[in-house]
């Protein structure tokens, strides 16, 4: 089995793991432990934490994927490479607390209607530092094609330690103020384990390399950060700006009730980011070897296998979406369609494969930035126009459409400049799969127990759908993993 099967299965399980682990988390105890505009909080400081740590980066992360095969034989110290990169990064940091801390009032201009931001204001603070250190180290770690334990301590383990806390609250163990004070730590805490992993692991030392800055690298890695960051502050915009817009025009507990859907929604996409943690490295390796045949392989299979999973998970939560808002408070409900509309914007996506990761890998990276900033102008132009009108919708109906247009852009432009597309017949079939997947689910009657009725129905669908993909060979990869499986059960 290739590294890159290898490495998806590892990051799929612990995607799939994470995505109970979340579900519970996010759908399940935060909206009936936490009260609306309390949740809305949590949710947006998880965007200006995104916002504010991209800004700070530099786009080094970007660089750290692309750059890495090069560095690591361009210095007598490979493993000084992480300090090496983070030190501008701190320094940046410095930058943005005095900044954020001088504009503290004009920033709270906007939040007149949320009065629990100014209380937790300064916190924001610590949380970009510790968000930032762990998306270099995680970055690191993905580059010695390492993304398992990463994903783990993204996926899983920092929504565990989040349940005992918001255990602590439930039970009046802890304030609400301590409460945040221990979400905001959290973050620090998954940075300190995902490093004492790499420092054992021998992927990193305590010092710099230095020797790794010749005139030309030296400008070479720097124009590439100069151009992803400008790309990642834009996506980082885009990702999260509706919720800001929200929080800002409408108020907090509507945030709150729009990020619950959307979550659901974006559970669709968890595939999708399983492979493409793996595959970026993998492309940006190619590149450096000029190999555009095993790219043209690579995005072809991305976009199937995302396509499969994301399918499967889309219909999943179409057929169960009654079921799920028994789970939560009534006032939820209304975002019921906004589950689907950023389902259906993700299956698009999944689609369009690894397009981003071959547009920044790519000699034509600059265009990159070009596609973000339009991605930001219809995203902003968008929720300017349609939240005021149909409030929550209407974030979704910009999202989704600003993405899923500007991925179809780059599908575009890499077919036009490289000559490859991720379209096969295949994902035609799958489509069809998934429509008889869903309409057997609708065949069973409804069990009382809705609990009972989210496990006869999921495993009904999962399995004729499964069992489908294997007879008609959709995946090849899919086959040979279950070929493996049923001659190990047959041995036995």
């Amino acid at each position: 089995m290739g590294i890159i099967a290898k490495q998806s299965i590892g990051n799929a399980i612990v995607s799939y793991i994470g995505i109970v682990v979340g579900f519970v988390l996010t759908v399940y105890l935060f909206p009936n432990i936490l009260e609306a505009d309390q949740f809305g909080l949590t949710r947006t400081m998880i965007a200006i934490m995104a916002i504010g740590s991209t800004l700070v980066s530099l786009g080094i992360p970007g660089a750290i994927i692309k750059y890495h095969p090069l560095l690591s034989k361009s210095t007598k110290n490979p493993k000084g490479l992480f300090i090496t990169f983070l030190i501008p990064v701190l320094f940046a940091f410095v930058f943005f607390a005095t900044a954020f801390i001088l504009l503290k009032d004009f920033v709270l201009k906007f939040y007149t209607e949320t009065p629990l931001m100014p209380e937790f204001y300064l916190y924001l603070i610590p949380l970009v530092l510790f968000a930032i250190c762990y998306e270099i180290i995680k970055r690191y770690v993905n580059a010695q094609f390492d993304t398992v334990f990463a994903s783990f301590t993204e996926e899983i383990l920092l929504r565990l330690v989040l349940i005992v806390f918001l255990a602590f609250y439930f039970f009046d163990l802890i304030s609400f103020s301590t409460f945040i004070f221990l979400f905001v730590a959290n973050y620090g805490l998954q940075f300190l384990i995902l490093f004492i992993y790499a420092f054992s692991n021998g992927y990193l030392n305590f010092s710099v390399s230095p020797d790794i800055f010749t005139k030309n690298l030296f400008k070479e890695v720097g124009t590439y950060s100069l151009y992803t960051l400008l790309g990642g502050v834009t996506v980082m915009i885009v990702g999260h700006i509706d919720m800001l817009m929200i929080s800002s025009m409408i108020g907090l507990s509507e945030t709150g009730i729009y990020s619950i859907a959307f979550y659901v929604g974006s559970v669709i996409a968890i595939p999708s980011r399983a492979i493409s943690k793996i595959a970026l490295p993998l492309i940006s390796e190619e590149f450096e070897n000029n190999n555009l045949n095993e790219i043209g392989k690579i995005y072809k299979q991305t976009s199937l296998n995302q396509y499969l999973f994301g399918l499967l998970l889309f219909i999943g939560v179409v057929a169960n979406i009654d079921n799920f808002f028994m789970l939560l408070p009534e006032e939820y409900a209304t975002g019921s369609i906004v589950i689907f509309v950023i389902g259906t914007a993700n299956l698009i996506n999944m689609i369009t494969g690894s397009c981003s990761q071959i547009v920044i890998c790519s000699p034509f990276y600059r265009f990159g930035l070009y596609f973000s900033v339009l991605l930001v102008i219809l995203t902003i132009t968008l929720n300017f126009w349609l939240i005021p009108i149909y409030g929550i919708l209407g974030a979704a109906i910009a999202t989704a459409t600003s993405i899923s247009l500007t991925n179809i852009i780059k599908v575009l432009f890499i077919w036009m400049k490289l000559k490859i597309q991720p379209l096969d017949i295949k994902s035609f079939y799958l489509t069809i799969i998934g429509a008889l997947a869903l309409s057997v689910s609708y065949l069973i009657p409804v069990v009382d127990n809705f609990y009972f009725d989210i496990l006869i129905r999921s495993f009904s669908i999962a399995v004729m759908y499964l069992f489908l993909v294997w007879i008609f060979k959709v995946s090849i990869e899919l086959n040979r993993s279950f070929d493996t499986l049923l001659q190990k059960i047959f041995k036995q």
